[in-house]
């Protein structure tokens, strides 16, 4: 294992140690996997130690083969809490880093929080193309309590001109007025729903070899 302190990365480093003389032998031994499959295991033993993410089907087998389900799935969620955090933690550090040139944006939210057609979706803009709406400088210009109602023209436009989709990210639900430090979110009739006092960032999506 790595030197994550995940809780997943540390349980799964526990149960190993318990069980087998390293990772290799725990994927053979312990889980089954033939010996030409063995970095294929490894790979998917990663991808939940270093994500709280992966395939589902290892997890299960763990469980099933050391009776540790209910610690594996409070570590799988405290180890998402903590990526979360970390997450939320290094978008205010970029965006304080740069607080000079940060513009506040309208983000349109789809049912779908990942693209669907990820590859596609990048190679043709991303989030600046299909999610972000640029607000004009005259209306970032006016008083807090002004601003919010003169955004409701710039989300019913985006909702005509898309059909009431967000392309790639399904049915639109929603709007979010993103600020340096907090955000705003709306329906997707405009209307107020809460104001998030923490930052909002797009959901990073990546592909990997599993």
């Amino acid at each position: 294992m790595g030197a994550s302190n995940y809780p997943l990365n540390l349980l799964l480093s526990e149960i190993i140690e318990e069980r087998a003389s390293c990772e290799a032998a725990f994927i053979t031994g312990v889980l089954g996997y033939r010996d030409e499959d063995v970095d294929k295991g490894l790979r998917r033993l990663h991808l939940w130690t270093e994500t709280g993410e992966g395939h589902q089907r290892i997890i299960d087998h763990i469980s099933r083969v050391t009776g540790r389900g209910e610690a594996l799935k409070q570590a799988i969620v405290a180890t998402r809490e903590m990526r979360v955090r970390e997450r939320e933690q290094a978008f205010l550090e970029e965006c304080q880093a740069e607080a000079e040139t940060f513009r506040p944006f309208l983000y349109a939210v789809g049912t779908h929080s990942v693209p669907r057609g990820i590859c596609i979706f990048g190679l043709s803009g991303g989030h600046r193309r299909w999610t972000i709406i640029n607000i004009p400088q005259s209306l970032l210009d006016l008083p807090l309590e002004d601003q919010l109602p003169a955004l409701l023209p710039l989300m019913d436009q985006y909702k005509r001109e898309r059909g009431g989709e967000v392309l790639f990210f399904g049915t639109l639900t929603g709007f979010n007025f993103v600020r340096l430090v907090d955000h705003f979110r709306f329906d997707s009739e405009g209307g107020l729903i809460e104001h998030v006092k923490k930052p909002f960032s797009p959901g990073v999506c990546s592909v990997g070899l599993v």
